[in-house]
């Protein structure tokens, strides 16, 4: 699972980092274009939708780094199983959450699918809405990962034939 969680993390962040490329450039040729009095009309909802999308897979990778929402005032004052149980408690609540948005993320992606953009008619506002459910998803299967990593920390599980290396 680690392998697996590296690999989509890895892909998450370069698409994101070509994302932010594609923000900036865009943004500076909206800049640029008005300056020469210009109209360009596709710039802005570029940048804003490949905005959205570099935002929502770098959120979904700061889930798998646990740098993500988090009650951190009661963790720092746990230590040992204490602090593991309410670590994966916590987890536990945010995969709940993740589950039901990637349900409801699904349905509003198709109903979105068939609309199309504004300034670029020939493109569909549902591969836009598309990021919520790989967002959703990939941070159910990264939850799951820190659950069960976790729990292998727990001294109930120390002797468990998937615990062993």
């Amino acid at each position: 699972m680690q392998i697996l969680t590296k690999f989509i993390a890895r892909l998450q962040i370069t698409l994101g980092v070509l994302l932010l490329v594609i923000f900036l450039a865009s943004t500076l040729t909206q800049v640029v274009t008005r300056y020469l009095g210009i109209s360009v009309l596709w710039t802005e909802e570029v940048a804003v939708n490949s905005f959205i999308w570099a935002m929502f897979l770098g959120a979904a990778v700061m889930v798998r780094e646990n740098k993500h929402f988090g009650f951190d005032v009661l963790t720092h004052y746990f230590k040992g199983t204490k602090r593991s149980i309410l670590v994966i408690f916590q987890n536990l609540i945010m995969l709940i959450f993740c589950l039901l948005c990637s349900l409801y993320s699904v349905e509003i992606t198709q109903a979105f699918w068939h609309s199309r953009w504004i300034s670029i008619p020939e493109f569909r506002q549902g591969y836009v809405w598309l990021i919520m459910p790989i967002t959703f998803i990939s941070s159910s299967v990264y939850l799951l990962d820190n659950i069960y990593n976790e729990a292998k920390t727990l001294s109930c599980f120390k002797g468990a034939s998937w615990n062993l290396r």
